[in-house]
């Protein structure tokens, strides 16, 4: 049984080292992959740069066409406005693109949101508006309202003369533009830069950046100061203008695409970290591993009950008699041992077939086995599921009886030869038929202080005594 044990070692030693390197492998394989992957991900950022053009060029406009739109024309030129009706249409505005609009009427002095929120334009708040009246162009993009910042995209309403009479508009929440990305940063990592003409950072999908605007004009954030940015140069130093791809690869693994928004004359960055980084990468890895572990596990629990069944089977060949399908000698030792262990007492019986030898040098081997093969069927059908009948060698079988007397065996060994005694054997090249009988020694002994071999010892003396007194018939050991 030790061989066993070792065998058992072997195997679980083997499996355990083969699931280590096949899950390192596994783990190593799988970053590659998705480090590979990364570069392939223009067709999950696409549908990205469709969400933001919608968030910043949906909002252009709008703008667009209140600045346009005659009833906000009439408003601003006129010389009396009906507040609470303006207040309404641009409440109206808001609600249904999920945006703060406003308008700022020159004649009127005055500012008013859809939150109904009045502001004079001569005070301090209002700084914008005087700064961007006198720019050239017509449409403006900022960020105002410190306390609660919103990207603001202004357009400037002109009269039929061409004449400046005020600002339209509408805002986003940079908060709310920050949360509509929040899926991607929190699976993916991304992050979304948007920088204007002087590569300046206007905002970012997690941030505020600072703009060159009044208040801010003291800390602006530049493009070439972001390590991404810097590392991206480095990677690709024949396009440090980034012109000739919409995707790149840094040396670390960081991949970075960018897009173009053209209304503003901006463009935007969306920064994606090595897969290593990256909280859906772990999502799936924990998840394939599990899957994985339970997978190993089942595969373990299989494995062993192959290895049990194969090493059964392997252990009852090797300790079974081919002819007879009877344990051999191997089997019997050790099935002595687990009796001993359980029993205080064992009667031992050793049976022999009487003028084997006869048989087969009159009849020939195939007989002789055909003899062997059909006593040792006698031998088994009578006894216990607990009882043990073996071939001991030759025309010898023993048999291992725990928790029975002498007397007892001799009444079951003595049912048994009758049996034999009485089959008749046929020979096939004749109509002839033949008999022969078995002999038995039966040996009871205490467990303690006792062997197999003081077992057989006896026996086989209560054995030889049957043979010599004529053969047929059991002998107790005295």
């Amino acid at each position: 049984m030790k061989f066993g044990n070792k065998f058992d070692r072997y195997i679980a030693v083997t499996f355990f080292v083969t699931i280590i390197t096949v899950i390192l492998t596994s783990f190593l394989t799988f970053k590659e992959i998705i480090n590979s992957h990364n570069k392939q991900q223009h067709s999950a950022i696409i549908p990205l740069f469709s969400l933001v053009t919608s968030e910043i060029i949906r909002p252009l406009s709008v703008a667009s066409f209140m600045a346009d739109n005659q009833f906000i024309i009439d408003y601003a030129s006129g010389d009396k406005i009906e507040k609470e009706y303006l207040v309404n249409y641009l409440k109206r505005i808001a609600t249904s693109y999920n945006m703060l609009a406003f308008i700022a009427l020159e004649k009127h002095d005055l500012m008013i949101d859809s939150n109904a929120k009045e502001t004079m334009l001569n005070s301090e708040s209002a700084e914008w508006f005087h700064r961007l009246k006198v720019l050239p162009g017509s449409q403006f993009t900022d960020i105002g309202n410190a306390d609660d910042p919103h990207l603001y995209f202004d357009n400037k309403i002109l009269n039929k003369n061409n004449e400046f009479i005020g600002f339209t508009g509408v805002a986003i929440d940079l908060n709310h533009f920050a949360a509509t990305f929040q899926e991607f940063t929190d699976s993916f990592g991304f992050e979304l830069f948007f920088v204007d003409n002087n590569n300046v950072i206007t905002l970012t999908s997690n941030d505020i950046m600072k703009t060159e605007s009044h208040h801010r004009k003291d800390a602006m954030t530049r493009l070439d100061d972001l390590p991404w940015f810097k590392a991206l140069i480095q990677s690709n130093p024949m396009d440090s203008n980034l012109t000739d791809e919409v995707m790149y690869t840094t040396q670390d693994g960081v991949l970075i695409s960018q897009m173009p928004i053209k209304e503003l004359n901006w463009r935007m960055f969306i920064v994606s970290p090595p897969a290593s980084e990256q909280n859906e990468y772990w999502r799936i890895f924990v998840g394939r591993f599990i899957i994985f572990f339970f997978i190993s596990i089942i595969f373990y629990v299989v494995l062993l009950n192959i290895i049990a069944y194969f090493k059964s089977k392997l252990v009852k060949d090797s300790e079974t008699d081919y002819l007879t399908q009877l344990p051999n000698r191997s089997h019997i030792h050790w099935r002595f041992e687990d009796m001993a262990q359980a029993n205080d007492s064992i009667c031992v019986v050793l049976a022999d077939i009487d003028n084997f030898k006869k048989i087969n040098d009159t009849y020939g081997h195939l007989v002789g086995d055909d003899v062997l093969q059909v006593i040792s069927e006698q031998l088994t059908q009578t006894l216990r599921h607990v009882d043990v009948v073996g071939r001991w060698g030759g025309e010898e079988f023993i048999m291992l009886l725990p928790d029975t007397t002498a007397q007892q065996a001799q009444i079951i060994v003595e049912r048994i030869r009758e049996k034999i005694a009485a089959i008749s054997f046929p020979l096939s090249s004749t109509s002839d038929s033949f008999s022969t009988t078995v002999s038995f020694g039966i040996c009871q002994l205490p467990v303690k202080n006792n062997t197999i071999k003081d077992y057989i010892s006896c026996a086989d003396k209560a054995l030889y005594q049957a043979k010599d007194n004529g053969r047929n018939q059991s002998v107790i050991f005295n």
